[in-house]
């Protein structure tokens, strides 16, 4: 058995992409990634721990200072 959990978090944040009306959404995925990643960069993002994921057992869990496997 590993000792190893994995650590969830999310990127709490948005990047608005201008198109004209009518634009599939879709299509503006790779602008809106290039401006996610300059945030990224630019450190202007929320990083947010959301819960770890034991693998081993299948077992999600926010409380990760007292998580142990049973």
């Amino acid at each position: 058995m590993s000792n190893k959990v994995s650590y969830d978090f999310t990127l709490d944040s948005c990047v608005a992409v201008d198109a004209p009306i009518g634009t599939d959404p879709e299509t503006l995925i790779e602008q809106a990634k290039a401006k996610f990643i300059d945030r990224i960069l630019d450190n202007d993002v929320s990083v947010v721990f959301e819960n770890i994921f034991d693998g081993e057992t299948g077992v999600y869990d926010q409380d990760w200072e007292n998580y142990e496997r049973e």
